[in-house]
């Protein structure tokens, strides 16, 4: 009798035990805080999740939880808008494209490390070329330093008169090479400016016809044609030597021409009683963002195709002709 009598309150004890646990449903509860009611996500054992994004098991929505685990709202976390109750806003393709093409823009932008190593190739290259074909300054300065010494070397070994002094300048805004006569006049001079920010052009070239001594004037002459044609590029340099020189044949003194150099750069050109005077810019678009120019003209051309209302014909028969229409459907419904 005593062992039953205990075995009955051990099952009463147990079961007052067990409906002292409560048990939690996951869900979302609202907490009062100094902000006002905030929402947070609680799971069956209490805890709940904060600090990152969130997705309802029920409902599909996705939240970002603040550190305390609170829905974040009416903001912008990570490129996505988060509405008034938290939820974020899909993007639409035209805002993932954007975006795709902007992180294309960025890894393609030069850095300075990646700026200085293509300079480096650009200026190996050159050594076997005839003109720059660079758009960026610091790649098309490191081409032309290359090709410009080519020049003045060959004008140094080559020359018979020696009354010329050929100049050096090289620092931190310009590069220039220049010669100069023994009467104190400079006949040529190729400068190459390093920073924008000192000039907006890149290279400014400047030749005076028939200033050169006598005895090496075609070598001189020939000196100044190369330099046109490393900035300006094998045809587009051709085509202005060849264009200034038969202008000066016909007796004119004073002209100027603006173009681009064979690789997209601006340049324009001035020409006033035998001085020649050449500035070339640079355009600064590098392969990547011709690409990706490219890419995004074929997917707007593709979008404006496919959003194109497609076009039907519709032929509308009057007059006689509707009439024997109209008999032969008769005729045929007989």
């Amino acid at each position: 009798m005593k062992k039953k009598t205990l075995g009955i309150a051990a099952v009463a004890a147990a079961m007052t035990l067990s409906t002292g646990i409560t048990a939690f449903a996951a869900g979302w509860v609202t907490e009062t805080t100094p902000y006002g009611d905030q929402q947070k996500y609680v799971y069956d054992d209490g805890n709940w999740p904060s600090g990152n994004w969130f997705t309802d098991p029920e409902t599909n929505l996705t939240y970002f939880l603040d550190p305390d685990g609170y829905r974040m709202k009416d903001t912008m976390v990570e490129g996505y808008k988060l509405d008034a109750n938290g939820v974020r806003q899909e993007k639409t393709e035209e805002e993932l494209l954007r975006e795709a093409q902007e992180k294309v823009k960025r890894e393609g932008r030069n850095t300075p490390g990646k700026a200085v190593n293509a300079a480096k190739a650009a200026a190996v290259e050159a050594k076997e070329k005839t003109a720059a074909v660079s758009t960026v300054r610091r790649s098309y300065i490191s081409e032309l330093k290359v090709l410009i010494n080519k020049t003045t070397k060959n004008v140094a070994t080559t020359r018979t008169d020696s009354s010329v002094q050929i100049l050096t300048t090289e620092d931190n805004m310009e590069v220039s090479r220049t010669y100069h006569n023994a009467d104190g006049t400079d006949f040529y001079k190729f400068s190459m400016w390093n920073n924008a920010k000192d000039k907006a052009n890149a290279v400014d070239l400047m030749y005076i016809y028939d200033a050169a001594p006598e005895a090496d004037r075609n070598l001189y002459n020939t000196a100044y044609e190369q330099s046109v044609v490393a900035a300006l590029g094998d045809t587009e340099g051709k085509a202005v030597t060849d264009y200034v020189q038969g202008q000066r044949e016909q007796g004119v003194t004073n002209l100027t021409r603006e173009g681009k150099t064979d690789s997209g750069n601006s340049y324009s050109l001035t020409y006033k009683n035998n001085k020649i005077q050449i500035s070339v810019t640079c355009s600064e678009v590098t392969e990547d963002d011709q690409t990706e120019e490219a890419s995004t003209e074929t997917a707007e051309t593709a979008a404006k195709e496919e959003a194109a209302p497609v076009v039907t014909s519709k032929t509308i028969t009057v007059g006689a002709a509707a009439a024997t229409a109209e008999e032969n459907t008769e005729t045929a419904a007989e």
